[in-house]
């Protein structure tokens, strides 16, 4: 089995445990890949170093060592493939990781398939009159940019118009990224296993703005702008930017492709939630 590790260098519990599971992974069997960018922080004897898109087309699966945001990173190039990726837990929430640091001894189900593969709704993000499509697995955002001015959006559901908000900002998020940036502007969790989009304004200028669950068919198109003719700012997972003019129309959709994440550890997501979120402290 050819496994790509993915592993990010800005978090020292992925250095600290990088060479105790690629040990473990490479008694197992398993031909260990790396992106070549890494092989100075991520030495190991035996591993092929490969450019990006080759360690993904080659690999069988991905190991994504971090926090939430390596596993977004990592799924935004392993989905397209249908490659599943295993998120390790090696940051401060990690809420997407199917395994952490202190459950390494389970990586031998890997190879004798006792795990579960859950898939989750990708959104399919586009500037209207441009070809780049983004895929989200937690969400796209429209927000201010660097200038503090209240944004005016126009929210349309299948070409009608149907809400407009004055605010900071409108999150579009997946079932499975309602407990990311949404929860925290107020948006409700949802069951990851379900499909639809759920849209949340941030900071609205109002006391009765909430947030709408719209089904997986829907097709939803923001535009945005200030009373000054500014643009706005679209932000993908948390990484992918770009400006935004003031007539852009982003829109947003359930992606024909979906994510493949592979969960070793057992427990079921409402006991995920109580132990990563209801029992959080600071």
């Amino acid at each position: 089995m050819k496994i790509a590790i993915v592993a990010n260098p800005g978090k020292q519990g992925a250095q600290a445990y990088f060479p105790e599971i690629a040990s473990r992974l490479a008694s197992l069997g398993a031909e260990l890949l790396l992106e070549d960018k890494d092989r100075e922080k991520f030495p190991y004897a035996g591993a092929c170093y490969l450019q990006r898109e080759e360690l993904y087309r080659e690999c069988d699966l991905v190991l994504a060592l971090g926090g939430d945001g390596t596993i977004l990173h990592t799924v935004t190039y392993a989905a397209p493939l249908g490659k599943p990726v295993l998120g390790i837990n090696a940051g401060t929430l990690g809420f997407m990781a199917g395994l952490e640091t202190n459950e390494l001894y389970k990586l031998p189900r890997l190879f004798t398939g006792e795990y579960t593969l859950d898939r989750r709704m990708l959104l399919n993000v586009r500037i209207e009159g441009e070809d780049a499509v983004y895929y989200a697995l937690n969400d796209a955002v429209i927000s201010k940019g660097t200038v503090s001015r209240i944004l005016d959006l126009t929210v349309t559901l299948n070409s009608r118009e149907i809400a407009s908000y004055r605010a900071d900002g409108v999150i579009l998020s997946t079932p499975t990224g309602s407990t990311a940036y949404s929860l925290s502007a107020g948006g409700p969790v949802l069951d990851p296993e379900m499909d639809g989009m759920l849209v949340t304004p941030i900071c609205p200028h109002s006391l009765f703005d909430r947030s709408i669950l719209f089904k997986d068919d829907s097709v939803v198109s923001i535009t945005a702008s200030t009373r000054y003719g500014e643009g706005a700012y679209l932000t993908v997972d948390g990484r992918l930017g770009r400006a935004l003019k003031p007539k852009d129309t982003v829109t947003i959709r359930k992606a024909a492709i979906s994510a493949k994440l592979i969960r070793l550890k057992e427990g079921t997501f409402y006991e995920t939630l109580t132990q990563k979120l209801m029992h959080r402290r600071g």
